[in-house]
């Protein structure tokens, strides 16, 4: 399924992302993310746009400090509901175009295990 207004969307995510990413800049505190600008590259790719240099240029002078985790795709957990529309194979097909978005910026990703909240929780904590 694709956006009604797909650039729309992604100028929207933008916006909210430069925020976060203002809003923590400077604390001196950890920020975890669930989301963040790279993202939106993958987003856009998917939908078969183009990259705005606004967007481009945001995700190269706005740089998260490592570590970046990823929560790859989990078979035995994953249900389509009304926030996650994709089929299983859409879900894995998005996941990768995201993923190759980060690390075309440089980025560096370490998955998640698929394990239990805790021990995943302890795995994050433990690389902090």
């Amino acid at each position: 399924m694709r956006a009604k207004r797909p650039m729309d969307f992604a100028q929207a995510m933008y916006t909210a992302e430069i925020e976060e990413f203002m809003d923590a800049e400077g604390r001196s505190d950890v920020t975890v993310y669930d989301r963040g600008l790279l993202d939106i590259v993958g987003f856009l790719k998917i939908e078969g746009l183009e990259m705005p240099a606004l967007i481009a240029n945001g995700c190269r002078e706005n740089v998260y400090d490592g570590p970046i985790f990823h929560a790859p795709p989990w078979r035995e957990i994953y249900r389509r509901d009304t926030e996650r529309i994709e089929n299983w194979e859409q879900a894995v097909e998005r996941d990768q175009v995201i993923c190759e978005a980060w690390r075309e910026f440089g980025y560096e990703l370490i998955e998640l295990p698929h394990a239990s909240v805790e021990a995943r929780a302890d795995f994050v904590l433990g690389l902090l």
